[in-house]
């Protein structure tokens, strides 16, 4: 069962194998929890100051559109909050939005390594596309599962509709981070039974029913997922040392991720 939509993918391209590069702390608590950490939006801003940020032609268009209206024209007073709704809504969805990201390429990248997992005590996880859909339980009535397109946001052309909702405007970056060839799963900052509570155990109805679904006190959410099917590898970064090896090796065993772990095929001397 597929748990998201997707957006800027093809069929051919669930086929295709993504790495998440991890320092080792992350890649512990991923095995343990056996979930994923879904950040808010918000907390990404000081890798990418433009995270979540809606297209200024879009932004612009809209703001003189409603500053048309009649209402609008004969209260003057409604001027200021049309000119700043681009601005509240890309905050609230700042807030409200979650995301995991994922490097799509079949071979490793010496630049993630360097800049998500560092050296030599990192660790990435194997996987593809397909089994993102699968396996890693999101809503599905609020979750998208997507390429991010790479785009020059000043002049970028977006339809209102997509440039006001915070979970299209997510799969948006900067063209600079175009090396990063991210694939992203968005979902909402709503607690549920897909969620895993801090202490390890599942969040039982009474913590999400009503108003306990908010997650306004917290900077994201472990998600579950079947780490067992999702993983296809593991791979260690280039120069771990031996005892890092054989103890990722035993967290797989404990967690019964039974893929093959692998040293890092940017040493020298590891068949590639």
């Amino acid at each position: 069962m597929a748990h998201f939509e997707l957006r800027h993918l093809s069929q051919a391209d669930l086929k295709l194998h993504v790495w998440r590069y991890l320092t080792f702390p992350k890649y512990v608590s991923m095995m343990i929890y056996s979930a994923l950490w879904f950040p808010k939006l918000k907390t990404l801003l000081s890798m990418d100051a433009d995270e979540g940020a809606m297209p200024v032609v879009a932004a612009k268009e809209m703001t003189e559109q409603f500053l048309q209206w009649d209402i609008i024209k004969n209260n003057p007073g409604f001027t200021e909050q049309i000119t700043n709704s681009s601005s509240r809504n890309v905050e609230d969805g700042r807030e409200l939005t979650l995301a995991n990201c994922w490097f799509c390429s079949e071979e490793e990248s010496p630049a993630m390594w360097r800049d998500y997992a560092g050296i030599p005590e990192g660790v990435s996880v194997v996987s593809t596309i397909d089994l993102l859909s699968q396996y890693v339980y999101c809503d599905p009535r609020v979750s998208l599962l997507g390429r991010v397109q790479y785009v020059d946001l000043n002049s970028h052309v977006m339809s209102h509709y997509e440039a006001n909702q915070a979970g299209e405007r997510a799969f948006l970056k900067g063209n600079s981070f175009a090396a990063e060839r991210e694939i992203r799963m968005t979902t909402m900052s709503f607690r549920g039974p897909m969620c895993v509570n801090l202490d390890g155990t599942d969040m039982r109805s009474d913590q999400y029913s009503g108003l306990g679904m908010n997650n306004f006190d917290s900077p994201g959410l472990y998600i579950k997922a079947d780490l067992r099917k999702l993983i296809t590898r593991t791979v260690l970064a280039p120069g771990s040392p031996v005892f890092l090896e054989h103890l990722v090796r035993r967290i797989g065993h404990l967690a019964g991720v039974v893929s093959p772990v692998e040293r890092s095929s940017l040493e020298t001397g590891v068949q590639k």
